[in-house]
């Protein structure tokens, strides 16, 4: 099982923010999208995205769904703000939660979760 990791990367090492031309949005003028891959050997359980001005979590991306290690999904940030960057908050089957600040959807084509 891995250790809860907080703001510094422990054994769960996420990253691999990779953008793409293709799916960078201009907020308010196009679809926000991206790809999550699950590169890890855990399965997720949720997966929360708030704009970084706001104070709380929102509601969880996957709903009923999960991402099962090895998995990935298109996920689809139009939500009618004009916010490029948010927070991302990952909880694992194994009770891991990992925050990530500060990530730039506008120009996310791929978000890769690594051990």
């Amino acid at each position: 099982m891995l250790k809860t990791v907080n703001a510094t990367l422990g054994a769960l090492a996420l990253v691999a923010l990779l953008p793409s031309a293709a799916q960078a949005c201009n907020r308010g003028a196009e679809v926000c999208s991206f790809t999550l891959f699950n590169n890890t050997s855990v399965k997720l359980n949720s997966f929360q995205a708030s704009p970084a001005r706001v104070n709380k979590w929102e509601e969880d991306i996957l709903g009923k769904r999960v991402l099962n290690a090895g998995g990935e999904i298109s996920v689809n940030m139009s939500d009618r703000r004009p916010d490029c960057i948010y927070d991302f908050r990952f909880t694992f089957a194994d009770g891991d939660i990992v925050t990530r600040k500060a990530i730039n959807v506008c120009k996310l084509g791929r978000y890769t979760l690594n051990e």
